[in-house]
């Protein structure tokens, strides 16, 4: 048993079960056109997806009532957009009825400049943009119900996103309705991985080994703990992918987890393909500030490759994987592994090129 969450008009609350939904159902306190979202996933259903549910719904289910709408566009798309955001002015008190009738495909909800299916709508009052992506830290930002927010990066069960003031900090699933979800099968295939880019990742062909200590240097008490992770990340997805945060953890030969440390990595991995990661060694020539000193890149071959196109001398001082240093001591751990925690995709062409020169520049 997994507890749902149940949307209707501005009203959103929790079921704890599947008996409980065809309770309600029975009861005539559920309609085709309500919304779900079942234990466990971020996508949201209408009631009338659900077989459980579909016999024991009135008939005036979304399926019946607005089948043509859903299917038309143009004009229709046009009535229904300007609908919906004289709801949002005023409070959206039955937003989601017109929003179960938007057009499937790429049509943007309100023309120029309105909502988009790669935007999301706060459907909880007294939430905001938190500084981590944690229950426990601030809000920095409050947001009313109905405030538009863009999608920015998916890090766990958390959104990072920006208001229309241009505010960004995380917002977790459930306090949130991304406008893709409310378009037709269609819709939600094409922009699925613009919100869970995660589900379209992953390392492969991965591999660790643990360098020997080096003595420590002067003034230092502890030996350097480098373990060398080698992988490569898989994208099976239409859009390039960016903005990588992968967390490396090593665990001791019972499978206990010892240490984790995250690891960001920059550039870009392509779209429907793969990459290796690799690091770009300092430049020790290179001028920084006073008591700092140059840092080594971590970095998709995909983008080292463009670089070296223009830098052919970068070749020099490539190499293959990652070194993370770890405070655990040689020899205490047994395995180690490479997951997958904070990611973003490009929402098109255009727009990874632009990615692609910013960090060929960098």
């Amino acid at each position: 048993m997994g507890q749902w969450l149940v949307t209707q008009g501005n009203n959103q609350f929790s079921v704890e079960g599947l008996d409980e939904l065809e309770d309600l159902a029975r009861r005539g306190q559920l309609s085709g056109g309500d919304m779900l979202q079942p234990p466990g996933s971020n996508e949201w259903i209408y009631v009338s997806e659900v077989e459980e549910l579909k016999a024991l719904i009135a008939p005036e289910s979304v399926d019946d009532l607005d089948l043509d709408y859903r299917r038309s566009g143009g004009s229709n798309a046009s009535v229904i957009a300007a609908a919906l955001l004289a709801l949002i002015v005023v409070g959206g008190g039955a937003m989601f009825y017109f929003a179960q009738q938007l057009p499937s495909g790429n049509a943007s909800l309100l023309g120029e400049g309105g909502l988009t299916f790669s935007q999301m709508i706060v459907t909880e009052p007294g939430t905001g943009l938190r500084s981590e992506p944690d229950e426990r830290s601030t809000i920095n930002h409050p947001l009313p119900k109905d405030s538009v927010l863009e999608l920015i990066a998916k890090r766990g069960e958390w959104y990072r996103a920006r208001a229309e003031a241009g505010q960004e900090g995380w917002i977790g699933f459930s306090q949130v309705i991304p406008m893709y979800q409310l378009g037709g099968a269609d819709v939600r295939d094409e922009f699925d991985p613009l919100y869970n880019p995660d589900r379209y990742v992953e390392v492969i062909n991965a591999r660790w080994m643990q360098l020997p200590n080096e003595r420590p240097k002067p003034g230092e008490d502890l030996y350097s703990n480098i373990t060398v992770f080698e992988f490569m990340m898989k994208n099976s997805s239409r859009y390039p992918m960016t903005g990588l945060v992968l967390q490396a953890t090593i665990k001791d030969a019972k499978g206990q987890e010892i240490e984790t440390v995250e690891i960001s990595i920059e550039g870009m991995i392509p779209s429907d393909g793969s990459t290796m990661v690799g690091t770009l060694l300092a430049d020790e020539d290179q001028p920084v500030a006073e008591g700092e000193e140059p840092e080594d890149r971590k970095l998709t071959t995909e983008t080292f490759d463009a670089m070296a196109e223009l830098d052919p001398d970068l070749q020099m001082r490539w190499k293959s994987g990652v070194e993370v240093p770890m405070e655990t001591s040689d020899g205490a751990f047994t395995n180690a592994e490479i997951d997958i925690v904070e990611l973003r995709a490009i929402p098109d062409e255009d727009a990874a090129e632009v990615v692609r020169r910013d960090l060929a520049r960098e």
